[in-house]
C-alpha cells in the first residue's frame, strides 16, 4: 500500500512535541519571572533537545525516502488517522485551452478503504475528507493547480466515485505528473508524511 506517510503514531509524536513545548514554554515562562533560574535553565535545556530529536528524526525520514510515480489506475492512499482514502487516475483527456495552451481534463477515483478503518468506527459512518491539493507538475517544477471541490464528496467505508479536475497549462508544457495530496497546515511537521521539508513525493503518471 503507497501511503502519504501519515499515521496514528507520528500524529502522536506530533502532538507531544507541541504539547510538550508548550508546556516547557509556560514553564520556562513561570520560572523567569518567579526568580527560580535553575527551573528556568532546564526547562529551556529539555525543550532545546527535545526539538532537536524531532527535527533530527524529521530529516532522517526525509533523506531515507523516496519518489514514486504511479500508473494508470495505481492508488495512492492519503491518510485521515483512522482510515484511508485511495486516490487513482482513471483517465485523461486533453483539448486546446484558453491562450494557445492545453487544457487536461483528469478523471480521479476516490475510494474509501473499508479495510483500513478502526475497528470502533461504525462502517455507515461516513467521513469528510481533509484539505486537498492538486497541480499538474513539469520536470522543472513548474505547477499548474486545478480545482478540488469535486474531491469534497462525504464517503461511506467502501464507497467510491469519480471527478473530473481541469487543468490549464501554457504551451509547451510537457512529460507532466498530477500532484494529488493532503493541503493541511500541520502535515509539513510530521515525520515520514510527504509534505515534510525534502521527503519524497508520490505523484500520478498521465499516460502509459
Amino acid at each position: 500500500m503507497v501511503t502519504d506517510g501519515l499515521n496514528p503514531f507520528t500524529v502522536l509524536a506530533f502532538l507531544g512535541a507541541v504539547l510538550g513545548g508548550g508546556a516547557l514554554a509556560v514553564a520556562y515562562v513561570v520560572a523567569r519571572t518567579t526568580g527560580r533560574g535553575p527551573l528556568a535553565k532546564a526547562a529551556l535545556l529539555v525543550g532545546a533537545v527535545g526539538a532537536g530529536a524531532y527535527v533530527l528524526l524529521l530529516g532522517i525520514a526525509s533523506v531515507t525516502s523516496r519518489d514514486r510515480v504511479l500508473a494508470l489506475g495505481e492508488e495512492k492512499h492519503i491518510c485521515e488517522i483512522d482510515c484511508h482514502l485511495a486516490y487513482s487516475v482513471a483517465g485523461v483527456r486533453t483539448e486546446p485551452g484558453p491562450s494557445g495552451g492545453t487544457r487536461y481534463t483528469v478523471t480521479v477515483k476516490a475510494r474509501f478503504d473499508e479495510a483500513t478503518i478502526s475497528n470502533r468506527r461504525p462502517r455507515d459512518m461516513s467521513l469528510s475528507p481533509n484539505s486537498r491539493y492538486a497541480a499538474l507538475v513539469d520536470p522543472a517544477g513548474n505547477a499548474y493547480p486545478g480545482s478540488t471541490e469535486g474531491l469534497k464528496r462525504r464517503l461511506i467505508p467502501g464507497e467510491s466515485y469519480t471527478t473530473d479536475i481541469v487543468f490549464d497549462v501554457p504551451a509547451g508544457a510537457a512529460d507532466l505528473r498530477l500532484v494529488l495530496r493532503s493541503d493541511d497546515f500541520e502535515t509539513p511537521f510530521v515525520i515520514g508524511h510527504e509534505n515534510s521539508i525534502g521527503h519524497g513525493k508520490t505523484i500520478f503518471a498521465l499516460g502509459a
